[in-house]
């Protein structure tokens, strides 16, 4: 008999082969390969757990929330007008609802209840963007 273990191994290696995880996938190499945008990313996030940091301190002025509130939008900016930020952004979103989709219907299985009385239908895929087949 089969373990779960290698279901979920066989799954695994099915899942590769769909179009949101091989879109996921070069979304994430697009993304690897752009030093800027990922350094840009990175800093983002660096700056804004710093910011966070010092707030919790309670050591920042009026003046310094606005300055850093404007630094941050447009650096934001920046990252969302990125078409390989976005593209990624957009993949990873998109997988997501797959890969809730699949547990939906793992879910559903579990607890005897129709897919479509969980959320998930063909009528519904239209709308979550999983691809629930």
């Amino acid at each position: 008999m089969t373990s779960v273990y290698e279901l979920a191994r066989s799954l695994g290696e099915e899942l590769k082969n769909t179009p949101q995880v091989e879109t996921l996938l070069e979304a994430k190499k697009a993304y690897e390969e752009n030093p800027e945008i990922a350094a840009a990313v990175e800093e983002y996030t660096k700056l804004h757990q710093e910011f966070e940091a010092k707030m919790k301190t309670g050591g920042i002025s009026a003046e310094e929330q606005k300055a850093f509130s404007e630094d941050m939008s447009k650096r934001a900016d920046a990252i969302r007008n990125n078409k390989i930020a976005t593209d990624l952004f957009a993949a990873e979103t998109n997988f997501n609802h797959f890969m809730n989709s699949i547990f939906t219907i793992v879910t559903s299985t579990l607890t005897g209840e129709e897919p479509a009385q969980s959320g998930c239908s063909p009528s519904a895929c239209a709308s979550c963007g999983g691809g629930c087949h």
